[in-house]
């Protein structure tokens, strides 16, 4: 049968069943309303993705900008899976579904996909799935269909198309693909920032120090840098000399920045300005409003928005390589070219960083966060070994190459065992380059020996840490519990930055230790907070309460159904951050467990903190810098 005869057939085969089906009819028994429109996903970006094509090409989702998306995510050999397959090729050539691109994605190999292509005779394209994507999207066993609009916001998804559930849910993925061409335009759900990926940046109009507005949504369609800094950060000192000539030299490409800090120190918030050469728009965010709205607690922090108007990257803290990694993930987000030919464009041979690695690998980012070489350089610590020449090069990456390890202090950025010790140095790599496991094996060995051998095969370490499933934790860290501790902690830090998700204590745990601090806290004003809502009767003010208490809405705080301690007041945590973990600790880890301000937390985290209760609206002559001697221990 030719081809067009075999789409005429299978087209004319399909018109029962969609001019069969109604939006408007009941959905039947065991099917809720409207299930694939009420997805927990549903409104929020898509994850982007690479898929093979049988051709051994690979696709990338981004290439398929500005048009709406219909993916088929199953398994050959998946219930029904060849149903809904056939089903979708149906809905691939019926015109009333033109403009939109259908896509099977399968985990089955190259060459299987191919061969269930041809011999089932479906028009419909599939893909290779590599491992990352359905684990990025959460697919489970069953297949699923997930509809993206042109700005590749999910639409609708729906999986379990079995048993008597196959037509109804059927039925109901045509009449959203019906709506899906009209769907898209700033319709999307702003994400937590704390708990997307890539969620869409918040909005935020202003003027800048000459007065003249700067709105957010107007700069929609170009790729947005948003700075946030502080006069008197030490760290901004570093790393915005860095960041405006990136800026300047991309600004001819499109790109915007905006500066945000939230005080004019002396007055000098213009001659800083000046000073720094920063010739982009610069707001004075005194109440720090956007501050809040990006969850910014110190400074300085960079984002860079894409075209879509969603958070592709957000950078805390000053690096070394501020500039090379600024001007690789403009790149990136402006998406002139794709990331492997960035990548390949690199000065060959040169050691680049995880940062570099992070930008186009987030998914092996993560999963190299999860084993003890992500803390590497920590386990130094102890003992002060990460002075001994002996031990330093096992805990680095690329010691005497170009751009690798040179001292803490040069290159912090280059610390602890990194992708390139296994995949080699990221400068100028290929792509699709295979894993040379001989040369990963020889790696391993020439560090994992002696008494720092391996208490378990090679090739089973190499599982472990590979990218192909999360590794096995238990498995991984059975030679250490403290190393697992370790970790966990130290990537708690990391990822969670200020306020991780651990249970608060209250002031009273914090007493047998530390004595004299907490005596100078009970002669402080933080001490009788809540005495001040209960004199004016607002004690239950939703709005006054946060304020005056500690851990409000989180785990052991102030409403917590399992708190173990009154949480009234403004208490050790609220600047320390919640304590559990510290009091848990063995000794060797108290230090590493103080989520919040410590003795080496610069100005603006503190700041952060205090202006979050401190603010124009409830305490308008509040002077930070007179406040903090009275409070500090």
């Amino acid at each position: 049968m030719s081809r067009d005869r075999f789409h005429r057939t299978a087209l004319l085969a399909a018109v029962p069943l969609l001019v069969g089906l109604s939006c408007a009819d009941p959905p039947p028994p065991g099917l809720a309303p409207d299930e694939g429109r009420n997805h927990p996903t549903v409104g929020t970006p898509a994850p982007d993705f690479v898929a093979q094509d049988p051709s051994g090409a690979w696709l990338p989702l981004g290439n398929l900008r500005a048009k709406p998306v219909a993916l088929l995510f199953f398994r050959s050999g998946a219930p029904l899976a060849l149903d809904l397959a056939r089903e979708m090729s149906r809905m691939r050539d019926d015109p009333r579904f033109g403009g939109i691109v259908f896509l099977g994605i399968t985990s089955d190999g190259l060459e299987a996909a191919k061969a269930y292509r041809e011999s089932n005779r479906l028009s419909l394209a599939i893909l290779r799935d590599p491992g990352s994507i359905t684990r990025a999207y959460g697919i489970g066993n069953l297949p699923t269909i997930v509809l993206l609009d042109r700005e590749h916001i999910v639409r609708f998804r729906l999986d379990g198309y079995v048993g008597r559930s196959f037509r109804p849910k059927l039925q109901e993925t045509v009449a959203a693909l019906l709506e899906l061409p009209g769907m898209g335009r700033g319709e999307g759900r702003t994400l937590d920032l704390a708990y997307a990926e890539n969620p869409r940046a918040p909005l935020f109009e202003a003027k800048d120090l000459d007065g003249r507005p700067v709105d957010l949504s107007a700069l929609r369609g170009r790729v947005v840098v948003v700075n946030f800094f502080d006069q008197e950060c030490p760290h901004c000192l570093k790393d915005i000399p860095a960041l405006v000539p990136v800026l300047r030299e991309f600004r001819a490409r499109g790109v915007r920045a905006v500066g945000i800090t939230s005080r004019d120190v002396g007055g000098r918030l213009r001659d800083f300005v000046r000073e720094q050469g920063i010739d982009y728009p610069v707001i004075l965010d005194s109440g720090r409003s956007i501050f809040k709205k990006y969850e910014s607690t110190r400074t300085p922090e960079t984002y860079i928005i894409d075209r879509e108007g969603f958070i592709r990257f957000r950078e805390q803290g000053d690096r070394p390589d501020r500039e090379g990694l600024m001007r690789l993930q403009l790149e990136i987000a402006l998406g002139e070219r794709m990331p492997a030919e960035i990548a390949a464009a690199l000065p060959a041979g040169r050691f680049t960083g995880d940062g570099v690695c992070r930008s186009c690998h987030a998914r092996e980012y993560r999963d190299w966060l999860m084993t003890p070489h992500s803390i590497a350089w920590e386990s130094l610590q102890k003992g002060e070994k990460w002075r001994d020449p002996e031990c330093v090069p096992c805990h680095v990456t690329g010691r005497g190459r170009e751009g690798g390890f040179e001292s803490p202090e040069a290159t912090p950025h280059m610390q602890d065992v990194q992708c390139e010790v296994c995949h080699g140095p990221g400068g100028g790599h290929p792509a699709g380059a295979a894993l040379d496991v001989q040369a990963m094996s020889e790696s391993c060995a020439a560090c994992h020996s002696g008494k720092f051998v391996l208490n378990f095969d090679l090739d089973e370490a190499l599982a472990l840490v590979s990218h192909q499933d999360h590794p096995d934790l238990d498995r991984l860290f059975q030679y250490s519990d403290l190393q697992k501790k370790r970790l966990e902690q130290v990537n708690r830090r990391r990822l969670d930055r200020f306020r991780p998700g651990v249970a608060h204590v209250g002031a009273d745990a914090c007493r047998d230790c530390h004595r004299p601090q907490y005596d100078q806290w009970v002669r402080s004003p933080h001490a009788t907070a809540f005495a001040r809502l209960l004199k004016v009767n607002r004690s239950a003010d939703p709005e006054c309460v946060p304020c005056h208490v500690t851990g409000a809405g989180l785990e052991g705080g102030f409403g917590h159904a399992e708190a173990k301690a009154v949480m009234t007041n403004v208490q050790c945590e609220v600047c320390h951050g919640p304590g559990a973990d510290h009091v848990g600790a063995p000794a060797e880890l108290k230090k590493a467990t103080i989520y919040g301000i410590t003795n080496q937390c610069s100005f603006c985290i503190i700041q952060g903190v205090c202006a979050t209760c401190h603010d124009p609206a409830n305490d308008p002559d509040f002077d930070i810098e007179a406040a903090l001697p009275r409070v500090s221990h």
